[in-house]
């Protein structure tokens, strides 16, 4: 039975990959669309999102089928919950892109405003993050982990001097608040695509220990209810 498991866990490895590798293309490609404003690339990035939702599914009724057939328990119960956490993660990050790819829909009928130039960079910053922590969670292997938090942390921040100069753009220029909310929405997608790394990591240390760790400002930290307590 165990051989059986250790089988199945791996097909449901390659699913999920296969999923991860989707969602890493469709950041690509959403990335491309915003650069250069192509309506084409962002009718594409739409479409794609349902090839990630049958993904998902596909993993969904796998674990279940999984759990039916093989009783599994330990890691391998662990490892196949944390995997069904991970691909919905990966379909709330493409059902953002595809937010993305409708602002983008949506940009090119308003005026031009210099500070765009700042999303490629969080773009890539995002890009980045999600690659490191999916390789974790293939590899089933922690090292690394912690500097996600502190990444993490980075583009916060980076979404933070955004907004501040969003702001100012706009009230100094009314004319630009629609242009500037869009650029809003689509840089707080990009953090959000950030902590949706993190919780990769978070759930695959679930997975490898057991026990619950969360990014606590810049630092990966086992989850404590005395700490939780002590901060409220």
């Amino acid at each position: 039975m165990k051989w059986l498991i250790e089988t199945n866990i791996n097909e449901m490895k390659k699913i999920l990959t296969k999923e991860a590798w989707y969602v890493e293309d469709l950041l690509r490609l959403t990335m491309e669309a915003f650069k250069e404003r192509n309506l084409e690339l962002a009718k594409k990035v739409k479409n794609q999102y349902w090839d990630i939702y049958e993904e998902y599914l596909n993993i969904l009724n796998f674990s279940q089928t999984i759990v039916g057939t093989s009783n599994p328990s330990g890691y391998e119960l662990r490892f196949i919950f944390g995997s069904v956490l991970v691909a919905k993660v990966l379909l709330d990050i493409s059902s953002r892109l595809k937010d993305i790819a409708e602002d983008i829909e949506n940009l090119v009928k308003e005026p031009e405003l210099n500070q765009s130039i700042m999303l490629p960079e969080m773009f890539s910053f995002a890009q980045k993050m999600l690659r490191k922590a999916l390789r974790i969670y293939v590899d089933q292997n922690t090292e690394g982990a912690y500097g996600i938090c502190n990444q993490d942390e980075v583009m916060d921040k980076m979404f933070e001097k955004f907004q501040e100069d969003i702001t100012t753009i706009i009230q100094n220029n009314p004319r630009l608040i629609k242009r500037g909310l869009i650029l809003l929405d689509i840089s707080k997608v990009l953090e959000e695509i950030s902590d949706f790394a993190v919780q990769i990591i978070e759930i695959t240390f679930y997975i490898l220990t057991g026990d619950y760790y969360t990014c606590h400002h810049d630092e990966l930290q086992q989850f404590s209810v005395d700490n939780f307590k002590s901060e409220n």
